[in-house]
């Protein structure tokens, strides 16, 4: 009996050196299976969002209108050609009846009240300029929004990662616990304590699988793929850029945010399309050559045609144009406002989330790691107990997936700091590093 419980007892702890071993070769994987083509780039994503996602030719075919319009804006109306031919039928006392030919024809060009044109012109190349505006802004917010799904992917997928590696771990053990259990020298506590976990963890893994196909789908549809199109990405997102001061981003802020450049040239739109309305009130005047022409004459005749401004004055157009000009002036404030308040309040949460970050050194996640070991091959050997080895693994597993959840608020507030910026941090820090001079 004796010899048979050591035999068990060998036996086991082979086993459980079995699943530390393969333990061991889960615990250093560089990240989820990779798939089957090529890592894709960063710089390639964003290269194919401005090319491939629909919003940006939706903005394209708006640029080309607003060009049609400066089109129109400067072209000449057409003259105007007048033929009435006919004949004459003249009849006196005494003489026969005759009959001649009798035409009228005319050329007549409108002519646009002074000023007018050159209004027109300009109106229309600030709508132009408006739209190619909000074109280059979205093409920025595509860069940025694809940017931050790409390293919220990153994230995604070394959360996944660690929580199958979880999974794997906890199962190899709840196979240690079962034989523990089966030859007595354990609790049968032990085996349901390791069933729970392993039911834990793979609950945690299918929902770090969804949210993995989560931020591949809005990657995808950022960049115009398929949304279950795959996407082999590097494994460990890298990217932390430095934060300027507060005033530094401000200044950028309010004078390259793209929402803040649109709205100021829709501000001199309003301005300009007020100052057309107004002198919409002037006539245009049509002039005009004509020739009569009959049997032995001819009568020319020059003339000039334009209408009387007494009734229609254009107040309700105009008091209709003041307040669009008006309301785009407002908004334009509160936009400012809103601008500098988001600028704020990215910062504050980009510096909270760098400062997080910057907890989670190589040396303490490696001190981690060291400890979790350990505490593996001291459960393996028999040394320590089942729960004293859960708290470790639960321990180094939460922290890491904190790492990387703090790595997604990151990029989160990065992006909402770049999106009111209307610039790239990394650019950003380039521009104030380098100034011009």
């Amino acid at each position: 009996m004796k010899r048979n419980l050591c035999c068990s007892l060998a036996v086991l702890l082979v086993s459980a050196w079995a699943g530390a071993g393969a333990w061991a070769q889960t615990t250093n994987p560089p990240g989820p299976t990779p798939e089957p083509r090529d890592v894709v780039t960063l710089a390639t994503l964003i290269s194919e969002a401005g090319t491939n996602n629909p919003e940006v030719r939706l903005y394209e075919a708006a640029v080309a209108g607003a060009h049609g319009e400066l089109l129109t804006a400067r072209t000449w109306d057409n003259p105007e050609v007048s033929i009435a031919p006919g004949a004459v039928h003249t009849s006196e006392s005494g003489s026969p009846a005759t009959t001649g030919f009798h035409g009228d024809f005319g050329v007549a060009q409108t002519f646009l009240f002074p000023g007018k044109r050159a209004l027109q012109k300009a109106v229309a190349e600030k709508t132009m300029e408006s739209r190619q505006l909000a074109l280059n802004a979205l093409r920025l917010q595509l860069a940025i929004q694809v940017r931050r799904a790409f390293y919220r992917l990153q994230a995604a997928r070394q959360v996944e990662a660690l929580h199958e590696r979880q999974v794997e771990l906890a199962q190899s053990f709840l196979e240690v616990a079962r034989k523990k259990v089966a030859g007595g020298f354990a609790p049968e506590f032990e085996q349901t304590k390791a069933e729970v976990e392993v039911a834990a963890s793979r609950g945690a893994w299918r929902a770090a699988q969804a949210d993995a196909t989560v931020a591949r789908t809005t990657l995808n549809s950022l960049v115009g793929r398929r949304l279950d199109a795959p996407v082999p990405l590097p494994g460990e997102p890298t990217e932390n850029p430095a934060v300027p001061e507060e005033a530094e981003l401000l200044r950028h802020a309010l004078t390259r945010n793209p929402s803040l450049r649109i709205q100021a040239a829709e501000v001199e739109r309003t301005g300009l399309s007020l100052a057309l309305t107004k002198k919409s009130r002037l006539p245009d005047f049509t002039v005009g050559t004509s020739v009569e022409y009959r049997d032995g004459e001819q009568i020319y005749g020059l003339g000039i045609s334009l209408p009387l401004p007494l009734w229609d004055k254009k107040q309700g157009a105009i008091a209709t144009a003041t307040a669009e000009q008006q309301r785009a002036l407002a908004e334009l404030e509160t936009l400012r406002r809103d601008i500098i308040r988001e600028v704020s309040s990215a910062a504050q949460l980009l510096t909270a989330a760098r400062e997080s970050l910057a907890i989670y050194t190589p040396e303490f996640r490696g001190k981690l790691k060291a400890a979790r070991d350990n505490a593996a091959q001291s459960y393996a050997a028999g040394r320590t107990s089942l729960l004293v080895y859960l708290e470790t693994e639960r321990t180094y597993y939460d922290t890491e997936a904190a790492y990387y959840e703090t790595l997604k608020r990151l990029y989160d507030a990065q992006a909402m700091l770049e999106a009111a910026v209307g610039l790239p941090l990394n650019q950003l820090n380039q521009t104030s590093s380098n100034p011009t001079p």
